[in-house]
């Protein structure tokens, strides 16, 4: 049974962690009506291994282009990475407690999917990754910074920051996914550990079960998400995230 629920778990974080719809709300959600509880945030960031993995290996051509001739684009993407990074050392203990509750992410997910629709309809995306500046970067890193607060979502709020620096829609979203690499790499990589060293409330191979399920379907929605926007705009996560965030709100109220 365990194991199952572990499964179940990196399968979700491995959908929702690149489509942008908070996996940290969907894993909230699923342990909320299943009754599991809370492993915490270093558990969730263990699954981000697994679609860590997922997005090297699909995006490994890119990652190829970048160290042997797009190396602007490594600069780049270094300068997008710090404001999330600051955001995540001086921010941890509130993502750990504050930030993780159920009004909160039923409130981001809500608010910053408007946001997200609002600049999809406003930018022009008419501009590709490979012709931005220092300025776009700084945007998008900055963008990222709100991430940090469950049910914003990572790859939303990236992609928010590249619709608003006019890239278009599969670009933006090839962006945010090499964003996520290093700010993935370090949180879950920081967190892992802390669960080697202060004990597991699961056995590692049970949760080697949780990384191997994120890292597939993880692959998946990478795919999906590049297939998806190459044709499409975003309007179906925004409604998608305020029907989940209505669902929060009745959870919530339920339980009262």
């Amino acid at each position: 049974m365990e194991a199952l629920r572990v499964l179940l778990l990196g399968a979700i974080q491995g959908l929702t962690e690149f489509i942008p719809v908070s996996s940290t709300a969907h894993l909230f959600l699923a342990r909320d009506f299943f009754g599991w509880p809370d492993l915490g945030l270093s558990f969730d960031m263990a699954l981000h291994l697994g679609t860590l993995l997922a997005l090297v290996i699909y995006m490994w051509r890119d990652w190829y282009e970048i160290f042997t001739e797009k190396r602007d684009l490594l600069v780049l993407i270094i300068i997008a990475t710090i404001p999330g990074a600051i955001a995540g050392f001086f921010l941890e203990n509130a993502a750990e407690t504050y930030f993780r509750s159920p009004l909160i992410m039923a409130i981001t997910l809500s608010v910053f999917g408007i946001i997200l629709f609002l600049v999809d309809r406003w930018s022009k995306h008419n501009i590709s990754m490979n012709n931005i500046g220092i300025k776009e970067a700084l945007i998008i890193g900055i963008s990222q910074m709100f991430a940090i607060i469950p049910g914003v979502s990572r790859s939303g709020a990236t992609l928010t920051g590249a619709f608003l620096c006019n890239l278009k829609r599969e670009d933006s979203a090839r962006f945010s996914f090499l964003l996520s690499v290093p700010i993935i790499l370090g949180a879950g990589g920081v967190s892992f550990l802390k669960l080697l060293k202060g004990g597991m409330a699961i056995p590692v191979d049970i949760l080697l079960l949780g990384i191997l399920s994120s890292f597939i379907f993880g692959y998946l929605a990478v795919h999906f998400m590049l297939v998806y926007l190459r044709r499409h705009n975003s309007s179906i996560f925004t409604y998608y995230r305020l029907l989940l965030s209505l669902l929060i709100i009745i959870f919530l109220l339920n339980r009262r």
